[in-house]
Parts: structure tokens; C-alpha cells; sequence
């Protein structure tokens, strides 16, 4: 690490006290790694940092310091040296006579944590695609109002943009604070700068592929393949398998389609107005190298050979083999599975009753939930004579002797022909006894895909089948037909693509159904995985949120849902606030 001179940091003191307001503090040529006031534009550029980790892309960021048992002086920090305030007080600050800097953990703990601290943390952070300027403190500080007023007005007194600052609470309890912190100084909360945001990287890697462009509604008429790079006018439900997406509208992390994405591996990004940008329409049709990076992305074009060699990186050298168990034959209770069972009842059912059994925990779970195995599935096809439509479907495949059209329209010939196909007497009744015996007739149900094609080491297969919903007091047909129709997905065009691509041996595909009751009138709904989607450094968990019913994993229009990062490496748990959700703030409006 680099280390200014003591007559160098003097240099600049002076600099900075005989400048004139529109001079720069730092002289040409200088490379600082602090100063104590910035000037221009300049001194700015020397200083900040443009984040790997950070939640919002086109920013720069500018770590400072102010120290308050050195009579209040301000740092203003090298970022790209200094990524952490911690570094910055061992190498300059840890002075005599004064309160030691300490090791990382005490210093976080004093600093962020406690009203006797020594320092005042934070950050100046230029948003440029609202040419907004805001501080910021951590999601875990607990600094009082006063302490952040305090800071405020000494930031803004020492930055050539202090009259444009505004203060901007990250956590719940910054906010909780901004009534009395509003009326001494300008703030803007958080959904203000996640709207105006232009570019929003949600899987960053590299992708190549042939850039196509598609309305959601064309996806089923005009399908897109692996091959391709997509860009879209909203955020679909649900996509096949592509080399890139690029959406027009924003997406939630935690959403469907990024989900997808990170499971193939493929880049994935929104740019607001993409579906008519001039720069992404002059590469229309042509092959691209797409690069979706933390704070910009980039296209460009790309040969044959790059392309394909990315297309072949992303499948497994081998054949993937599915194993199932046809040996059990009844419906089964979720909390007798285990994980050991997916191969008689599929990734989604043993999962849940992998559940069940984790200790000194209360996980909520839906009431009494079963699982229909695989044996029922088969038998099904068996009675029909649908196994062999399978295999030779799967042959013709294999032997390259069917075309893309003539694919999807077999494809949805076998998916018909399952749901029209005559379910087993004793079959449905075992599925509706099991009913019975847990809930009224009356009740809503779930009938959830549970494959032995899901959760893999090599392949997710998430996303790819059907769910339906139904409830006994409308007719056993009505039960019927929300198992064939979950059978019956096993064998639509993306789920047989996609494995197809990946390698997976078609006719080992085995179907179960996870059944459990529909949740109504729901308050809130969510997904969270126990991970920091923006700095693995900063152990989190990731939620999205939403109000009543409304979905989180594919919202429509402007309901943007609520997305906190809960961090678990605090003293005390704190969570940090991306996005509060829109639909909230209009019911309180």
C-alpha cells in the first residue's frame, strides 16, 4: 500500500487553505491517498472507488472519516487504496494519547456500534445517472440523529458539492430517524434513487450469442433458443434456455428469470428503454460477446468460434442420468421423506420433509403435506401406452431425424395425451382419500412438479414444469386433472430443450407431486436465500418481499417489491433497505 509523505499531506493542507473556492485542493500530477477538503471535481475523480460490491450500478463511491478526539478533523479517503475505513485509521490514525484504532472487530464494534466512539464513518456516494450526490453511513451504524446531522454539515462544509449533498438512510432504523433528521438537513429516501437508476447488473458474467429482440407476448410464436441473447420489452414469467437476456424493465433479484439465469450461468441485466436502444439494435441479429459487469456492461461482436466454444462450456462433458425408485407405491406423508428420497418422489417433495427434520427449529411449512411418487406417474403412462410414444420420441431425437417444429408439435401431442389419458381408479382414489383424511372438501390445493430432474449438482431444472391448483368439493375430475396436468409438463418444449442442452437422458424422467394447501388472502409473500447476492464479504440474507398476493419472483408493471439485506455479521443483526415496496407506499399514501 502506498503511503503519503508527511510534508506532501502538509503540501496539500496548505493548498487547501490558500486555494480559492473554484481551485482544486490537489496539485496536478498528485496522487493523495487523503485529504481534508475537496474542491473540484478533480480532487473528487483522485479519491473515489467504482465498487464491485455495490447494490447500485454507474456509482462512485468516496469513503471518509471524521476523527473526534483530533479536534473533529475530517478525512477525505483514496478508496481504491483504502477500500475499508479499518485500513485507513491503522496506517494514518492509531496516534498517542488518543483511543487505540484496535484490531478490525473492536474497531467495527466502537465505531458503528457504540455513542463513545471515536470515529465518525460513512461514505459520499455520486449516483450518475441522477447526477445525484448523497451520504451515506452503514446499514449497521448506529449512529443518533444528532451524530448524523453533526456529520452531515461537516462533509458538506468540506466538498465542493456540499450544497448539493443530500443525506440517504440505508436501514430500517435510519429511517425511523429521518422526521427529526429532515428538518435540519435535505435527505432522499431509497426508492427515489432505485427509480432513477438506468442500468441494473443482475448475473455478471460474459455471455455470447446472437442478439435477438422479442416482445413477451412473441416469445411463444417467435421462441428463442441457447444460442441466443435476448432482449425483451418487460421481465417474462418464465424463459427457455438462452445465452443472455437483457430487459427493458427493472427485475427484482430474487425474481424468475434471474434465478434462471444464475443457475445456466448466463449473463442477465435490465437497461431501462433496451428494447429500443440504438446501440443494442445495431448488433440485431448479429453474434455478440455480451459482458454484464457491476457497474456498466458492454456488447461487441464476436466470432463462430468463441461462441461456440462459451455454448460448449456451459454443458456437461457427460451424459446426465436421472435415478428414480419406482418401489413405493402409496402416498406418502412429507415428514416420513428425506433428501435420500427425491429419487421416489423428486427434488421438491424430499426437500420439504428435509425440512421437517432439522433440529431445535420451527420452520412454518404448510399443513399436512404428501407427496404422489413416481409409481403413480408410471403407471399412468404404462396404462396408456404413452411409455413408448416416449421412447420413440426420444430415439428420433437421439438419431437427429425430427426437426424443431416437428418437435413442439409431438411435444404437445404427448402433453395431450396424458391429460386426456384415463387415470387409474385406485390411484385417484388413493389421492383423494389422502384429501380427505387431512382437509375439508373444500379446501384450495396446491399440486406442485416434484422431478427427480431438479436440484443437481450439474442441472436445476428450476422453473421448467407446472403447478396446478384445484379442490375435492369441485369433483374428483377436477382433482384429475391438476395431477395429469402436472404429469403432462415433464414434456413441454422448454423443460425437453433445456435438459436436451444439458445432456440429461430423457427417458429416465420421472414425475412426482408435491400436494399441500393454496395459501389465501395472503398479507405478505417473499423469497430469501441465505446469501449476499452484492458482497460475499458481508455475510447476509437476501429478501423480497411483497404486499398481500401480489408475486415477488414475477412482478408486473410498477409493483416493485420490498428487497432488504439482512446482515448476521453485526454485532446484532441489521438489515439494510434496497427498495421499500411501491405498492405499500401507495396504500399509505
Amino acid at each position: 500500500m502506498r503511503v503519503v509523505s508527511i510534508a506532501l499531506a502538509i503540501l496539500m493542507s496548505v493548498a487547501a487553505c490558500s486555494s480559492s473556492e473554484k481551485e482544486c485542493t490537489v496539485p496536478e500530477g498528485v496522487n493523495p491517498d487523503w485529504i481534508k477538503v475537496i474542491r473540484c471535481d478533480r480532487d473528487y475523480s483522485l479519491l473515489v472507488t467504482e465498487r464491485d460490491d455495490a447494490i447500485f450500478s454507474h456509482t462512485q463511491t468516496l469513503n471518509w472519516i471524521i476523527d473526534t478526539e483530533d479536534e473533529n478533523r475530517i478525512y477525505f479517503i483514496n478508496t481504491n487504496e483504502f477500500l475499508l475505513h479499518y485500513f485507513f485509521a491503522t496506517a494514518y490514525l492509531d496516534k498517542p494519547g488518543l483511543t487505540p484504532v484496535g484490531t478490525h472487530g473492536e474497531f467495527n464494534i466502537l465505531n458503528y456500534r457504540r455513542e463513545n466512539r471515536r470515529f465518525i464513518l460513512g461514505k459520499v456516494i455520486h449516483y450518475s445517472d441522477q447526477e445525484l450526490w448523497t451520504l451515506e453511513m452503514s446499514a449497521g451504524d448506529t449512529a443518533s440523529a444528532e451524530m448524523i446531522i453533526y456529520a452531515y454539515n461537516t462533509v458538506a462544509a468540506s466538498i465542493h458539492r456540499g450544497d448539493e449533498l443530500l443525506y440517504r438512510p440505508v436501514s430500517n432504523d435510519q429511517e425511523r430517524m429521518l422526521d427529526t433528521i429532515s428538518s435540519s438537513i435535505p435527505v432522499i429516501r431509497t426508492e427515489e434513487v432505485f427509480l432513477g437508476q438506468s442500468y441494473q447488473p443482475l448475473n455478471k458474467v460474459v455471455g455470447y450469442g446472437r442478439l435477438q429482440f422479442r416482445r413477451v407476448t412473441e416469445l411463444a410464436g417467435l421462441p428463442v433458443g441457447p444460442t441466443d441473447i435476448v432482449v425483451l420489452d418487460r421481465v417474462p414469467n418464465d424463459i427457455a434456455l438462452v445465452s443472455g437476456i437483457v430487459t427493458s424493465e427493472f427485475q427484482t433479484p430474487l425474481s424468475h428469470v434471474n434465478l434462471l439465469s444464475k443457475n445456466r450461468g448466463t449473463p442477465n441485466m435490465a437497461l431501462r428503454n433496451a428494447f429500443d436502444d440504438d446501440e443494442l439494435r445495431g448488433f440485431e441479429g448479429e453474434l455478440v460477446k455480451l459482458t454484464v459487469a457491476p457497474q456498466s456492461f458492454s456488447i461487441e461482436p464476436a466470432s463462430l468460434a468463441e461462441a461456440q466454444s462459451y455454448w460448449e462450456s456451459m454443458r456437461p462433458s457427460e451424459a446426465l442420468v436421472p435415478r428414480f425408485d419406482l418401489s413405493v407405491d402409496r402416498i406418502i406423508a412429507i415428514d416420513e421423506l428425506e433428501l435420500a428420497d427425491s429419487i421416489r418422489v423428486g427434488a421438491k417433495a424430499a426437500n420439504m420433509g428435509e425440512m421437517t427434520r432439522i433440529p431445535g427449529t420451527a420452520i412454518p411449512l404448510p399443513e399436512s403435506p404428501f407427496a404422489i411418487p413416481f409409481a403413480f406417474y408410471q403407471r399412468h403412462l404404462e396404462d396408456n401406452g404413452l411409455d413408448l410414444v416416449i421412447s420413440d420420441l426420444v430415439a428420433d431425437v437421439e438419431a437427429g431425424q425430427i426437426t424443431s417444429e416437428q418437435l413442439r408439435e409431438r411435444l404437445f401431442a404427448l402433453r395431450w395425451d396424458i391429460f386426456r389419458a384415463p387415470l387409474r381408479q385406485d390411484d385417484l382414489l388413493s389421492v383423494t382419500s389422502a384429501i380427505l383424511s387431512r382437509f375439508e372438501s373444500t379446501r384450495a390445493l396446491r399440486f406442485r412438479s416434484s422431478t427427480n430432474v431438479e436440484d443437481l449438482a450439474e442441472f436445476s431444472g428450476a422453473g421448467l414444469y407446472t403447478s396446478a391448483g384445484a379442490k375435492l368439493a369441485d369433483g374428483e375430475a377436477h382433482i384429475a386433472d391438476a395431477v395429469r396436468v402436472v404429469w403432462a409438463s415433464a414434456w413441454n418444449l422448454q423443460a425437453f430443450v433445456e435438459r436436451d442442452f444439458y445432456r440429461v437422458e430423457h427417458g429416465k424422467v420421472r414425475m412426482g407431486i408435491l400436494v399441500h394447501p393454496a395459501f389465501q388472502s395472503e398479507l405478505a409473500n417473499g423469497v430469501a436465500i441465505t446469501n449476499n447476492e452484492f458482497a460475499q464479504n458481508r455475510p447476509a440474507f437476501f429478501i423480497n418481499s411483497q404486499v398481500g398476493e401480489v408475486s415477488v419472483t414475477n412482478p408486473t408493471g410498477q409493483a416493485i417489491p420490498e428487497q432488504l439485506l439482512y446482515y448476521t455479521w453485526y454485532e446484532e443483526p441489521e438489515y439494510e433497505v434496497i427498495t421499500r415496496s411501491s405498492l405499500l407506499r401507495e396504500q399509505s399514501d
